[in-house]
């Protein structure tokens, strides 16, 4: 379940606005997201290792330039994609392109913080990448233009 942490009202313009200053500020110290109006990722799903979906997430849809939706799992035909369309909040993440994911250093999971997501709304598209998993298959990794409205906090 998401919580939302603030959603920007006509009250509380300024509050809100330096609240998500400094939350961009620190995404950009911690590398999550580079700033506010710069490329992040968001994970669309994963491939399994015959290249199938295992699974698509469905809160992420996937459209071509004449905004049609594409199922395929084809790599070739992902190379159509150009816009997202986002039905619920999508964390956004660093972008790995193809490198593999990095193994977890074994710590304990840190507490729930806040973490900036793309609203719900189409965003626009600007590459994709693959990272390998080591169980195999990969991500797909969809590198979106984002700009500050587009952005929410939530704790996941």
């Amino acid at each position: 379940m998401m919580l939302y942490l603030f959603k920007r009202s006509p009250e509380t313009p300024s509050f809100c606005s330096k609240l998500l200053r400094i939350v961009l500020l620190l995404s950009i110290s911690c590398g999550s997201v580079a700033h506010a109006s710069d490329v992040a990722c968001i994970t669309a799903g994963r491939l399994d290792s015959n290249g199938q979906w295992a699974p698509k997430f469905d809160s992420v849809r996937l459209l071509d330039g004449l905004g049609r939706a594409i199922s395929s799992s084809k790599k070739d035909e992902l190379k159509n994609l150009q816009t997202l369309e986002i039905t619920e909040p999508a964390l956004l993440s660093a972008c790995l392109g193809d490198k593999p994911m990095t193994p977890a250093d074994g710590s304990q999971a840190q507490t729930k913080a806040p973490v900036p997501a793309a609203k719900p709304g189409r965003v626009t598209v600007v590459g994709l990448g693959y990272p390998q998993l080591r169980v195999g298959g990969a991500l797909v990794e969809v590198k979106v233009q984002v700009t500050a409205d587009q952005i929410l906090m939530l704790i996941r």
